[in-house]
């Protein structure tokens, strides 16, 4: 239909509203309580515009356009009544702006000098509301508060976790938390990005630095297979803060808190900054330019002496995807066939008719076309946070959600149907007669927890027969941010670059170390955290000739089973690329500069691969190469069909440790964050605090 904005005529679909037409047309109307994502209250009255033939002023978010309606948004009619809202609206704020976090990019500022007045009419007392401290990761000035709701309507629109609310009414009205409780939910982070004023601010930015001595780069979420998009923001060569940078088809305008403060784990005092050789039993500081040659003699002399099949090469799939074809690159072109990213696995008979590379089965945005979303082994909540926005919204729609899990975690959406399986039982119970569905297309998706249980290949072909007879399809979610590199790039035994079978299938993960290998080359893993069995580990490594460890952190493993410890960068501190679950490639360059004592990933693999004249690459050559190599590649193969896999009937011989991964527990940075490990005491032990009597037998309270 035909409207006019300031004179100018423009087309507008029928349910638009004033305010997203001239988002769209770039005509800009200042607003504080609308945000596109979540519902309109008109609350605030700031985007008041003057429409002809109505005597006053309407707000553009609730306004729906009409045929020839005539818009404007300049006239005196309009600045009256916006300067107008912004009297009111600072009638109690403090003028505190020197010293708030919020000052440079404060939109009560900007909007309060472009359409405030040089005066106010009020000479009251300003009114102060004291503050409660709620959360490691939030502070609070709610004197600053105008009430335009959104940290609100973000708890119970988007994250479904109710945790501020507006109490009292007039003069008395304000934002506050629910009786002797926090805001501890895994994406409350998100509230401060909203707060359009200095009330909600980040607690560990606090008094860092200005906005405008900010440096901002671009970066993609090292902490999960979505690959959430960042905004990292960078003082004197140091994250200080991270805010979501927009991407509508991955993260939209949200961030997951584990996203938003894991870099604190980056600056942990157990950096590694220099490399390190053991020398008479002890560890001695290797000189930076010769690190490369030691690396390569050790590698190639333990190669002659142990024999080829007797090296064990473990890479996280954490890496970056040119990390990980170098590593492949380096190993497979020196004849070493026992190379693999799946470190937290035990069985791998499946392996064989696995998909090209794991994927979610659907793009992120089309999740909610499914009438049916079964999960199985996985909680959204605390272990991909940012997918709960989605599946929140899909279920708002059409969408019923089921969730098959080996624990009782509950999520931040609405369950159709929760069933706490173990492990053992799961292939028993997937049946069509025990899960109710309604007509329409299902998906089904994997997580994590099916790939740590001893009988993975059983209940993935269990799965398969399943979605075969209610033609579903099947997703995955990875333990780490770029397992599909991991697979698609040949970290694994059995397949080479892009997905072909090798002709020597080398050994997996778990018979690496249960085999006990006298030379093993770990890289970007911890062996405290990133294997299946920690003590079967220990005994490998101890039992070892010759431990290699590409790390970033030295932890006490390491530093008493290796013999040479190589430092390596985090993803902030070179150029990189991960591959998320739905396919999408990403990359992205350095935040920081490391200290000059730790090499770039790819760039010390780079320096031994040319060592053994095997090639010379650049990070430019490496991507060329990655998409020619993974150009034609037939991604129907992703699809899952184990049916007629050859699988060994599983005997359930051992006690299994049935567990799940905290936020803050899924990387080596991550774990190192200590607001975000707080933010978890304090989150337990507001659960715990919860639990009825009867509940709190069944835990076992550890503490340390």
């Amino acid at each position: 239909m035909k409207v006019f904005v300031n004179n100018k005529e423009y087309s507008a679909e029928p349910e638009d509203t004033i305010i997203e037409l001239c988002d769209k047309i770039g005509v800009h109307i200042p607003r504080f309580c609308y945000h596109k994502h979540l519902s309109v209250v008109a609350s605030c009255r700031m985007c008041l515009v003057d429409i002809e033939g109505v005597k006053h002023s309407q707000p553009a978010c609730s306004t729906p356009l009409r045929e020839d309606m005539r818009i404007s948004t300049k006239s005196e009619k309009t600045k009256v009544a916006q300067k107008s809202s912004m009297e009111f609206l600072l009638i109690n704020h403090p003028l505190d702006c020197p010293i708030c976090d919020q000052a440079g990019e404060c939109e009560l500022q900007d909007i309060s000098l472009e359409h405030g007045d040089d005066h106010s009419r009020y000479m009251q007392f300003k009114r102060v509301v004291i503050d409660k401290d709620i959360s490691p990761l939030i502070s609070t000035d709610m004197t600053r508060c105008i009430h335009c709701s959104r940290c609100v309507r973000f708890g119970e629109e988007i994250s479904n976790v109710k945790e501020l609310g507006l109490l009292n009414r007039g003069e008395d009205m304000k934002i506050d938390v629910f009786i002797e409780s926090s805001v501890s939910s895994e994406l409350s982070g998100n509230m401060i990005d909203l707060c359009p004023v200095g009330a909600l601010n980040n607690k560990p930015y606090r008094y860092t630095a200005r906005t405008w001595d900010l440096r901002q780069i671009c970066g993609i979420s090292p902490h999960d297979c979505i690959g959430s998009n960042i905004n990292y923001h960078t003082y004197n060569n140091k994250i200080v803060r991270a805010v979501p940078s927009e991407n509508p088809d991955i993260n939209q305008t949200w961030l997951s808190d584990r996203d938003r403060f894991g870099y604190e784990g980056i600056y942990s005092e157990d950096r590694v900054k220099k490399s390190q050789m053991r020398v008479d039993g002890k560890l001695v500081e290797l000189d930076f330019e010769s690190t490369p040659s030691e690396v390569n003699n050790l590698i190639n002399n333990n190669i002659k002496k142990y024999g080829k099949e007797k090296i064990g090469c473990l890479i996280s799939g954490q890496s970056t995807s040119e990390e990980l074809f170098m590593f492949q690159k380096i190993f497979k072109g020196l004849g070493v066939s026992n190379i693999d990213h799946r470190t937290k696995e035990s069985n791998f008979d499946y392996q064989k008719n696995y998909p090209l590379m794991p994927s979610l089965g659907c793009n992120l945005e089309d999740l909610d076309e499914y009438e049916n979303i079964i999960l199985i082994g996985v909680n959204i909540k605390t272990e991909y946070p940012i997918l709960s926005i989605r599946l929140n919204l899909a279920t708002k729609n059409k969408t019923r959600v089921h969730s098959f899990n080996f624990n009782s975690l509950d999520e931040n959406f609405d369950l159709h149907c929760k069933k706490i399986i173990d492990h053992s039982n799961i292939e028993s119970f997937l049946n069509v007669n025990n899960i109710e569905l309604d007509q329409g297309k299902t998906l089904i998706i994997i997580g994590p927890s099916v790939s740590r249980s001893p009988n993975q290949s059983n209940i993935l072909q269990s799965i398969s027969k399943f979605s075969s007879s209610i033609d579903a399809k099947i997703g995955f979610l990875t333990e780490s941010c770029n397992s599909t590199s991991g697979w698609l790039l040949g970290n694994v035994p059995h397949r080479e670059l892009g997905g072909n079978q090798s002709s020597i299938i080398g050994k997996n993960s778990y018979q690496m170390i249960t085999d006990k290998l006298p030379s093993y080359i770990l890289y970007n893993l911890e062996p405290e955290h990133d294997f299946f069995d920690k003590s079967l580990v220990e005994s490998a490594l101890e039992s070892s000739e010759c431990n290699i460890f590409f790390t970033s952190y030295i932890t006490p493993m390491i530093e008493k089973y290796a013999h040479i410890i190589v430092p390596i960068t985090t993803f902030a501190e070179a150029d990189g690329s991960y591959i998320n679950i739905e396919g999408t490639y990403q990359t992205f360059r350095p935040i920081v500069q490391p200290s000059k004592n730790i090499y770039e990933g790819w760039s010390i693999l780079n320096k031994i691969l040319k060592l053994n004249n095997l090639g010379d690459y650049s990070v430019a050559n490496i991507r060329d190469e990655l998409k020619k190599s993974l150009e034609g590649l037939d991604f129907n193969m992703s699809k899952t069909d184990m049916s007629n896999t050859n699988i060994s009937p599983y005997i359930e011989n051992k006690i299994l440790k049935e567990s799940y991964r905290e936020t803050n527990q899924t990387d080596l940075i991550v774990r190192r964050s200590e607001s975000l490990n707080q933010a978890t005491k304090i989150k337990n032990k507001l659960n715990y605090k919860n639990m009825n009597n009867e509940v709190k037998k069944s835990y076992i309270d550890i503490t340390k």
